[in-house]
């Protein structure tokens, strides 16, 4: 209730979607169909190289190549990352996988392969690994799946309706 009076006037929608923790080990998910680069010191020198994706502003993406942003792993074709997985959220014994793939490339077996590649890198000093998303990314859910990462509960989002890039203002 204190929420929802705090908010005033604003408009707002409620979203949510499951939770999942990564067991240990994680079932391997096959060979990428791609190579995948790490965040290993060969890897963020590889990375230098490669495009910046135009959904990654250049600050964000020289902390994430260079290492400041934690552990991720991308799939590459051409010189371009196509599909990355990467800690949006860490704590000193946790961490968060996020995951994007170009929509040309979606489909292909790529996330799951970057998902566990991170899961390799991120797991060096965590306790526990989650992944999460939202109710009606089905192809995000079928990633857990594949996967067979451990349902933990749900997560709830208040966006507010000037919220055009869906950035959780009041995670639940």
């Amino acid at each position: 209730m204190r929420l929802a009076a705090s908010l005033g006037d604003r408009a707002a929608s409620l979203e949510g979607g499951p939770c999942f923790v990564f067991p240990t080990p994680l079932p391997d998910p096959g060979p990428a169909p791609l190579p995948v680069l790490v965040s290993s010191d060969e890897g963020r020198t590889a990375a230098r190289e490669l495009i910046r994706p135009g959904n990654w502003q250049p600050g964000e993406w020289a902390e994430l190549i260079g290492g400041g942003a934690g552990a991720w792993a991308m799939a590459v074709h051409d010189g371009q990352p196509v599909s990355i997985c990467h800690t949006p959220a860490a704590g000193a014994t946790t961490a968060e996988a996020g995951i994007w793939t170009r929509a040309d490339f979606r489909g292909r077996g790529l996330a799951p392969a970057v998902v566990a590649a991170w899961s390799r890198r991120a797991r060096h000093g965590k306790e526990a690994l989650f992944y999460s998303t939202t109710a009606d990314n089905h192809a995000s859910r079928s990633v857990a799946r594949r996967l067979r990462l451990t349902p933990l509960g749900w997560l709830w989002w208040l966006r507010e309706a000037a919220d055009r890039e869906g950035t959780a203002q009041v995670p639940g």
